[in-house]
């Protein structure tokens, strides 16, 4: 059975908002916040995008790594009554990747080293599947901090929805990978990276790709595989502990997206890969929805032109061009909407089930607190 999003609101602690880059998940995870929050739910939403659209449609000057409550003035003028339920965080990558780091590591020395490689710096930062994984952490430590009774998880904006479940295992297999373990193995009368442990074709192979990369980036390379191999572990362990947290019953997806081919496409091949990880799909949520346009013969047009206070004096053959005008663009926007139409049918007749809300597309971006209450309202209506 669908659920409104006032049920998912009542009956989920966490919502995972997500979509490609571009089609309103920031948008759409901070109205479900205002709307948790309206329902006198201590609420948190969660966003790793470095721009300030969050920040800005809630009013708050900037976001840290810590939780912000939203002004009483931006709450009331939201509509949530009582100040201090709704709150925002940015995931900081770096700082999440660390916690783990210093939970999985006692000796300071060792935890100095490894925030001090390159490495490190570049796996946690700038590698694929890095802010994925940055954002199931910051989600985990959240959600067991008991702190908030929802959670509202912007993902980061990539362009494929997959990329989120998918990247975070991804970039922890491939560090805790067979060959970079064999080649992190130290050797046994320094218990440091050596050449001479690889032997003679090894160690020619690596030095001819140091004359590549650099000496300095194998021995950050050797370094960091040895600093790091008692992390290794805590990287799968806690990519497992994250996905079996998505697959709890207090746990919804909402799948974000524009109501085009491509996006419909995407939207029903992610829905299947949910299903076969445990992890169904709630809701979705189509942005940017065009409405039809009412039907107007020519005559009921130039009529209506005529009938203008403004359009009194103009010459019949400018009100002909402007007649001619409007009437290609009520046929622009009556293809675009009848388009939209077909594909969200296709969606639903495709996905029986599950809820499909339109959000119609607004006249300007979401960057003000009346423009996120105008699209708050929309959804708790739904």
């Amino acid at each position: 059975m669908a659920l409104a999003v006032k049920d998912l609101i009542g009956t989920k602690k966490t919502l995972v908002c997500v979509g490609p880059g571009g089609v309103g998940k920031t948008t759409t995870a901070a109205a479900m916040g205002v709307i948790g929050a309206r329902a006198g739910l201590r609420t948190l939403v969660c966003t790793i995008d470095p721009a300030p659209r969050l920040a800005d449609a809630l009013g708050i000057a900037s976001l840290s790594g810590e939780p912000t409550a939203i002004h009483a003035d931006a709450a009331a003028l939201l509509g949530i009554a009582l100040p201090g339920t709704l709150h925002a965080t940015r995931v900081e990558p770096e700082a999440a990747f660390a916690q783990l780091v210093n939970e999985q590591v006692a000796d300071p020395e060792l935890r100095k080293r490894i925030f001090a490689n390159s490495l490190y710096r570049h796996v946690t930062t700038t590698l694929t599947g890095s802010q994925e994984y940055a954002a199931t952490l910051a989600l985990y430590h959240l959600s067991r901090s008991g702190k908030f009774d929802l959670i509202v998880l912007d993902t980061p904006p990539t362009t494929n929805a997959l990329e989120f479940l998918e990247t975070p295992e991804r970039l922890a297999a491939a560090i805790s990978s067979p060959a970079l373990q064999w080649f992190a193995r130290p050797d046994p009368s320094t218990s440091r990276f050596s050449l001479k442990r690889l032997g003679s074709g090894g160690a020619l192979m690596i030095r001819r790709a140091g004359r590549l990369v650099g000496s300095q980036f194998l021995d950050d390379l050797g370094g960091f595989l040895l600093d790091i191999r008692d992390v290794l572990g805590g990287f799968l362990t806690r990519a497992r502990e994250i996905e079996a947290l998505l697959r709890q019953p207090d746990v919804a997806f909402m799948l974000v997206l524009s109501p085009e081919t491509a996006a419909v496409n995407e939207a029903l091949d992610f829905t299947g890969k949910l299903r076969e990880r445990g992890m169904p799909l709630s809701m979705y949520i189509a942005n940017r929805t065009v409405m039809e346009p009412m039907r107007w013969s020519v005559e009921e047009l130039r009529a209506q032109l005529k009938a203008l206070p403004l359009l009194h004096d103009m010459a019949d053959d400018e009100r002909e061009t402007a007649l001619r005008s409007l009437g290609s663009l009520h046929a622009y926007l009556t293809n675009i909407a009848q388009a939209q139409k077909r594909e969200l049918e296709r969606l639903a007749r495709e996905s029986p089930g599950l809820d499909i809300v339109t959000v119609p597309l607004l006249p300007h971006d979401v960057s003000n607190l009346e423009s996120l209450q105008a699209i708050a309202n929309r959804l708790e209506n739904a």
